[in-house]
């Protein structure tokens, strides 16, 4: 301790903070680590402001990893920047992934656009007409909706629309909104597998494995069928679990009342419904053609694209959507929780797991035990494909819990900085098991998944209260078994070689 604090004062003779502490990186980081966790609990209390706790978490680990690290070192080593900025700011702004950004920002507007034009309204309205009210039709049709509309817009967004919608349709129908809601929820996280646009996990993992062939069709065909699987399994769950509320016969007298709703009378410019159509196939044509091969265009590049022909086509006041169809409290929210779990691995953090699981992987893996954290080091072979299958299942088994309580949008970073430092040869399956962990696992609490909160603030605000164990006792069997599902397809897709 006394040594410590001698190196402390030769500071006055003007050594830099950084190389005094050299001996004590893992204190700090340490220290690092237990912020990020502080920061994580404060995001599961209820009432918080998220955006607050969050960027407050990033300036202060940001702060201390600057004064107290070797920041430069850190970035080369943990984040493999192959050139470190001079400035801090900007070696820190590069942790930020700019396309996951551009994304949120633009499927926001674009989600402004077509519920402004009652889009959302007439397609409910068709719904409640073409099932006549029948509880077994009306939720299978709500979540296979839930399902198409999470594919292509952000799953914050569709709860918001559809979580709403649902409670609305169920009064009108007088039934409990409780199974709808929960479905609509659930179908959020399962509508967001299929495409690379649909959630934080999808676009991290896609932007790290674009350049390596993978593109727009080709991640859904590694998705779109696994997700019909789980939704599915989810459709039969819930009729199980609340057959009561869903088996219910609607008087005749119902279904005709029903049958001669007019989805067009509470639209004001039918040509807007029209117009929410074309911009809707613009973008899904325009993330088709990102798979075309040395196509420059992006999927971020097609979200801000589609965004400005929405705001051309319906003379739409940019002002105003920048204003108030932009969600800016969750796009700082992702740029701070980027900086955090940025700073959370340039020190050192996720360097034990990584070598772990790198050990895992190779044939020939050697660990050399660390005087340090930057002392740690790790030799391997090419991946196997036995320790890519033992991988896939660690990841699948802790991927659970990390996703469903620290949340999904956090679980993905850390598995994209995972997956980064294992070493190359991984094959495609293990990548899409880090996907789906980063995904499913947020249907375990409503802590994992902001949908699943919504979905329960819903509930609540509505009189049809549902507390935090009562949600995880009521969905566990239905997460475990898209948990053993997923570990299960990833492990095929490696044993065939994909």
């Amino acid at each position: 301790m006394l040594l410590f604090v001698t190196q402390l004062i030769i500071l006055n003779k003007g050594e830099h903070l950084a190389s005094i502490l050299g001996d004590y990186d893992w204190i700090i980081t340490i220290i690092i680590v237990i912020i990020v966790l502080a920061t994580i609990l404060l995001l599961m209390k209820e009432g918080v402001d998220a955006t607050k706790i969050t960027v407050t978490g990033a300036l202060v680990v940001s702060i201390i990893y600057l004064v107290f690290m070797d920041w430069g070192a850190g970035f080369i080593d943990n984040l493999e920047y192959e050139v470190v900025p001079h400035n801090f700011l900007e070696a820190l702004a590069k942790t930020v992934n700019v396309e996951a950004i551009v994304i949120i920002f633009s499927v926001s507007i674009i989600v402004a656009i077509t519920k402004g034009a009652g889009f959302f309204d007439f397609i409910s309205l068709s719904m409640v007409k073409l099932t006549k009210g029948d509880p077994k039709k009306l939720i299978v049709s709500l979540g296979a909706l839930t399902f198409f509309v999470s594919m292509f817009f952000d799953n914050l967004s569709a709860i918001i629309l559809l979580g709403s919608l649902t409670v609305v349709i169920c009064k009108q129908l007088e039934i409990n909104p409780k199974p709808f809601v929960l479905f609509v929820g659930i179908n959020t996280i399962i509508g967001g597998l299929p495409t690379p646009v649909s959630s934080l996990p999808n676009i991290i993992f896609y932007n790290l494995y674009a350049g390596e062939g993978m593109n727009f069709i080709r991640f859904m065909a590694y998705m779109l069928p696994i997700a019909i699987i789980f939704f599915g399994l989810a459709t039969g769950f819930f009729f199980l679990i609340y057959r009561k509320e869903i088996f219910k016969e609607v008087p005749e007298e119902k279904k005709e009342q029903l049958g001669r709703i007019n989805p067009w009378s509470g639209i004001e410019n039918r040509m807007n419904i029209w117009k929410s159509v074309i911009l809707l196939c613009i973008l899904f044509v325009g993330f088709l053609l990102t798979s075309i091969e040395g196509n420059p265009i992006d999927v971020a590049l097609v979200s801000l694209i589609t965004t400005m022909i929405g705001i051309f086509l319906f003379r739409a006041d940019l002002k105003h959507y920048l204003e108030e169809g932009v969600e800016w409290n969750i796009v700082v929210f992702f740029v701070a929780l980027f900086v955090l779990m940025g700073v959370l691995t340039a020190a050192g953090a996720l360097v034990p797991l990584n070598n772990i699981l790198g050990g895992i992987l190779g044939n020939n893996s050697i660990l050399v035990l660390p005087s340090s954290i930057s002392d740690i080091y790790l030799r391997s072979g090419n991946p196997t494909i036995s320790g890519q299958i033992l991988v896939a299942i660690v990841i699948g088994v802790i991927g659970l819990p990390i996703t469903g309580f620290l949340n999904g949008s956090s679980a993905a970073l850390i598995f994209s900085y995972l997956f980064k430092s294992l070493p190359a040869g991984i094959t495609t399956g293990l990548w899409i098991g880090f996907v789906l962990s980063g995904n499913i696992g947020g249907a375990l609490t409503p802590l994992g998944s902001i949908t699943i909160l919504m979905a329960l603030e819903i509930l609540n605000k509505e009189g049809y209260p549902m507390s935090f164990l009562q949600y995880v006792k009521k969905m566990l069997p239905l997460t475990l078994t898209f948990t053993v599902l997923s570990i299960g397809y990833s492990m095929i897709l490696i044993a065939i070689g994909l």
